[in-house]
């Protein structure tokens, strides 16, 4: 009981910790449960959509045309310096300006795989689906303005010029020298401080550091004035009075896409630093300024200093008493427009400095606050890491397995490998596909090494094996589900040009898998049979005291291994891999787990090993434990409510399970097969969950399957 005891509340803990740390689903702009759509978009080459707002005059009387970027928890319509470029200036210089919701903001579809680089490609596309030209301008505000830093990397020969307003600096760019970035980074808020940490060193726990309520998280993100000088004060209103008309637009797809994926991305690790960066207009043609406010409590000014020093070619233009919000200060938008495209003077404008006032609502001081905040962070990092499976050592690629056996390309752009067995497959009379167990693959196809030479040319039969997704040579299919392989096993039959029906064997979980195929393709079937097929103790037609039962005669670590992959999922990978209790028994290959014959059935079916090394090696989480989760999660349909695929007779679905078979309970099995009485039930008295490897088991199997041949077992 104590054991019990403390293993539930370990796993209530790590669900709970695995919850708090998992963002939910964004709401996609257009789907059902997701926001409308009231903005022109562009559609990018990757199927997401930009959103964008025009504004300026018209596009093709433009003379300028520029590409605003917005700041942190803004969108398309917060377009800095709009709001104070006079109409007269607008048409006199001929301005154009479309600004964008960023990638999960306001309307525009997240992007998961956001990086500097990909924003840099979605505009340059966004500009050529609008028909700019070859170049165009670049506005970016705040973290829009840091974005900016990607553009004249990544596209440098696409810009006619960039205007970068009180850029966002990443402490971590590597040429910032140390003491400098601690100093400022010192300078910030302490709640500020973590935050960045987290974002930096351990990104995965951004959504919960800023949604946990232990501790103040991001000062911008709850709209601090604590982070305020004397400008920002006045006119922080004047921005929030226009910005309440659509306030509601900017995080309504959800804040980890938007907010949250900003700070990750800001302050993580880029692939390239912009100090390292080379002048884009060497002979003149363009230029790059920088305007920053030395009195602004979001970007630190002796940065900006730093990276105009670095960067020679660079406009630099610091405003005495400026705060972060200047863009919106009267007039200033004419000032930056005639200094950045005619050339003028940029007058700086003064204010009394004032000294900025420090959170009311600090994070726990002292050596011993810190010390808990650092343990607690560790933990959660450690819980989270834990939990995490490796990524698939895919086949092909560069660090993978190298591919040995035939494949097919998948509509989705996975591979299937397989292996052919018997007569060559044009001269087949009987063509079958052939569904591997639980830690099998292709070469594991009981039946078709287990078959007779007579059988096979007397019935002209031909067997393809799988590799099932996540094994041997197959990609894996993280979105894997009940149905994904029965579309699978119908693609691969249709590309070996196996006719319009086929049979198909499975063995184990292979057989549990049969059962998708009767359900979601039983029109291309010409008949199916089930060997000892694993059964799935939560199938709401069992009875709840026969699956009880059934249940509870299984090894205790395999009761415990089964409640994770139901119940918690998530935690599959960490129940099987962690040293506390003992994990899947089968996996495990426990003797415990074997019934008398399987002892000795063993050593035959294993006796060419050294064929299945294959097996795991593209990662035990996308065989072994998906295999699990799928197996024995919440299933779409019950098989036992299943139709028969062939009320005229023409062929018939065959369920073989030997009555001491210790892995599937053969209670189960007869209640299957008493409940879908269009079943043909074999039950072999003695036989084990090995008596596929029977010397001449394979040959009854066949032909009952082919030719109605009747057994006596």
């Amino acid at each position: 009981m104590i054991i019990n005891m403390i293993a539930i509340f370990g796993i209530v803990i790590l669900a709970l910790i695995y919850r708090a740390i998992s963002p939910p689903s964004p709401k996609i702009c257009g789907s059902p449960n997701g926001p409308l759509i009231t903005a022109p978009r562009v559609k990018l080459s990757g199927g997401r959509y930009l959103a964008y707002k025009e504004n300026g005059v018209p596009r093709d009387q433009a003379k300028h045309k520029f590409v605003f970027i917005h700041g942190f928890d803004c969108v398309r319509h917060d377009v800095a310096l709009l709001t104070t470029i006079s109409p007269e200036l607008m048409q006199s210089l001929g301005i154009y300006i479309v600004s964008i919701d960023r990638p999960g903001y306001g309307e525009s579809d997240p992007h998961p795989k956001r990086t500097p680089k990909t924003l840099a490609l979605d505009i340059e596309e966004l500009v050529d689906q609008l028909d700019l030209g070859s170049k165009f301008y670049v506005i970016g505000f705040s973290m829009g303005g840091q974005a900016v830093w990607g553009l004249l990397k990544y596209i440098p020969h696409r810009l006619a010029g960039a205007i970068l307003l009180t850029p966002v600096t990443n402490y971590w760019w590597g040429s910032f020298p140390a003491n400098l970035t601690k100093q400022a980074y010192y300078e910030q808020l302490v709640q500020d401080q973590w935050t960045l940490r987290i974002a930096h060193y351990f990104p995965w726990l951004t959504y919960w550091w800023n949604t946990q309520k232990l501790f103040p998280s991001s000062s911008v993100a709850t709209f601090s004035e604590d982070i305020l000088f004397e400008q920002d004060r006045v006119l922080m209103p004047i921005f929030d009075s226009y910005q309440s008309q659509y306030r509601d637009l900017v995080r309504q797809q959800g804040e980890y896409e938007s907010i949250h994926r900003d700070i990750m991305i800001g302050f993580g690790t880029w692939e390239f630093d912009p100090m390292e960066l080379e002048n884009p207009f060497p002979n003149g043609e363009g230029s790059v300024h920088i305007w920053q406010g030395d009195e602004d409590g979001h970007v630190p000014v002796k940065l900006q200093r730093f990276i105009a020093k670095k960067l020679p070619w660079i406009h630099y233009h610091e405003m005495k008493g400026g705060g972060h919000m200047f863009p919106w200060a009267e007039g200033m938008g004419d000032k930056v427009m005639k200094t950045f495209l005619l050339g003028e003077p940029f007058v700086m404008s003064h204010t009394r400095k004032t000294k900025q006032i420090k959170s009311s609502i600090p994070l726990p001081s002292g050596m011993f606050g810190k010390i808990l905040a650092v343990l607690f962070v560790g933990f959660v990092a450690y819980a989270y890491r834990a939990m995490q499976p490796p990524p698939s050592k895919i086949c092909g690629t560069p660090d993978g397995p190298p591919v040995t056996s035939p494949r097919i390309k998948l509509s989705d752009g996975r591979y299937l490998a397989y292996k052919e067995h018997g007569v060559p497959r044009d001269q087949a009379k009987h063509k079958i596909v052939f569904i591997h167990g639980y830690d099998s693959n292709r070469h594991d196809a009981v039946v078709a090494t287990g078959l007779s030479p007579e059988v096979i040319e007397s019935l002209g039969v031909y067997i393809v094996s799988i590799d099932r997704p996540g094994y041997g040579e197959s990609d894996p299919n993280p979105k894997r589900t009940v149905k994904s392989l029965a579309f699978d096993v119908q693609e691969l039959a249709d590309q070996l040009g196996l006719g319009s029906k086929f049979y198909v064997i499975g063995f184990s979980m292979g057989g549990q898998a049969v059962w998708t195929l009767l359900k979601y393709i039983p029109h291309r079937l010409a008949g199916a049979a089930l060997l000892a097929p694993v059964t799935n103790y939560w199938w709401p037609n069992f009875p709840a005291n026969l699956s009880k039962e059934a249940f509870s005669h299984q090894l205790p670590q395999d009761i415990w291994n089964l409640r994770v992959a139901h119940y918690l999922p998530w935690l599959t990978y960490w129940w099987n891999t962690q040293k506390f209790f003992p994990a899947c028994s089968a996996a495990a290959y426990n003797p415990g787990a074997l019934s008398s014959q399987d002892l000795e059935l063993m050593p035959k079916y294993r006796a060419n090993r050294d064929l299945y090394a294959q097996v795991r090696q593209q990662g035990q989480h996308e065989s072994l434990y998906r295999d699990l989760m799928i197996g024995f999660g919440t299933w779409e349909f019950d098989p036992v409510d299943l139709e028969n695929p062939f009320p005229n007779k023409e062929s018939s679905v065959q369920l073989w399970q030997g009555d001491e078979d210790k892995l599937v309970p053969v209670t189960l099995q007869r209640y299957i097969a008493q409940r879908q009485p269009w079943i043909q039930y074999h039950e072999i008295a003695g036989a084990g969950h090995m008596f596929p490897v029977l010397d001449g088991m394979a040959d009854k199997i066949v032909k009952a399957l082919l030719i109605g041949e009747k057994n006596n077992l």
